[in-house]
C-alpha cells in the first residue's frame, strides 16, 4: 500500500543496458508530463526497484541524478518527493530534452527569446570592437555555411548555432561565453522549431547577413540593431510555428 499523498503510477521493467539513464528518463518524463504533482511522494525504494526490476544501488543513483536536476528531493521519514517546476534546473540538457519530447513549451521558449534579446544585441555590438580579424573570418565562414545549407536543416541548424556562438566568443566576455554554452541545448530546440516553418530559414538570411556585415565593417550601432531584429524575427517565427500568441509587453 502506498503512503498518503503518493501516486499510484507504476513503471515498466527495463532492458538490461544503461539502466540508470533509463530510470532517470522514465521518472523525469513522468514528472515533466505532470503525472506527478509537486509534493507527491514516489513509491518506496523497494517498490520502485521491483517495478523497474533493478537493484537498489542503480535506483538510488537515478534518484540522485534527478535530485541534482531539481526534480526530486529525498528526506528521512518523508520519502522522495516531487519538487515544483520553479525548483527544476530548467537549463539542464536532460530537462530541456524532456520538455521538448513532451511538447514544445511556449512559456519556456518565450523566456529564452527574452533572455536572448537582453544579451545578443550587445554581444554583437561588442564584437565589432573586440573581434580579431580571425574571429570575423570565422563569423563570415559560419554565415557561408548557413547560406549553403539553408534548405537543409541538418546543415543549417549547426551552422546557425556556430554563427551566434562565434559572435558571442568575439565579444570577449567570459561570463557571456558561459551563458551561451549553458543555453546551447535550448537554442538548438528553438532552431528545430523555427526550421519547420516553410521558408523561415531563407527569410532570416538577409538579417543574418546584415549582422555579419556590420561586424565585419565594425559598425557598432548597425550590429546591435540588426541582431535585435534577428532575435525578434526568431521570436515571431516561434510563435507562428506553435500557433502561440506572444505575451503582452
Amino acid at each position: 500500500m502506498t503512503k498518503a499523498g503518493s501516486m499510484a503510477k507504476t513503471f515498466p521493467s527495463l532492458q538490461r543496458q544503461n539502466l540508470t539513464e533509463q530510470v532517470v528518463r522514465e521518472i523525469g518524463l513522468s514528472i515533466v508530463r505532470s503525472e506527478f504533482k509537486p509534493g507527491d511522494t514516489l513509491a518506496s525504494e523497494p517498490e520502485l526497484s521491483l517495478q523497474f526490476q533493478i537493484s537498489r544501488p542503480v535506483l538510488r543513483e537515478a534518484l540522485k541524478i534527478l535530485s541534482s536536476k531539481g526534480l526530486l528531493e529525498s528526506r528521512p521519514k518523508t520519502g522522495t518527493r516531487v519538487r515544483p517546476r520553479a525548483d527544476w534546473n530548467i537549463l539542464d540538457p536532460g530537462v530541456i530534452g524532456w520538455l521538448f519530447e513532451v511538447g514544445p513549451d511556449p512559456s519556456f521558449l518565450d523566456a529564452l527569446c527574452e533572455v536572448r534579446l537582453m544579451f545578443e544585441p550587445l554581444a554583437a555590438r561588442l564584437a565589432t570592437t573586440r573581434a580579431t580579424d580571425e574571429e570575423i573570418q570565422t563569423i563570415e565562414e559560419c554565415y557561408r555555411r548557413m547560406d549553403e545549407g539553408v534548405g537543409f536543416p541538418d546543415a543549417y541548424i549547426p551552422a546557425d548555432l556556430a554563427f551566434h556562438a562565434a559572435i558571442c566568443a568575439a565579444a570577449h566576455n567570459e561570463i557571456l561565453q558561459k551563458i551561451t554554452a549553458t543555453l546551447t541545448t535550448s537554442l538548438q530546440v528553438s532552431r528545430i522549431i523555427t526550421s519547420r516553418l516553410p521558408g523561415a530559414n531563407l527569410a532570416a538570411m538577409p538579417v543574418h547577413r546584415a549582422v555579419m556585415e556590420a561586424i565585419s565593417r565594425r559598425d557598432e550601432r548597425a550590429a546591435e540593431t540588426s541582431m535585435r531584429k534577428l532575435v525578434i524575427l526568431t521570436t515571431d517565427d516561434i510563435h507562428r510555428a506553435l500557433g502561440h500568441e506572444p505575451k503582452d509587453g
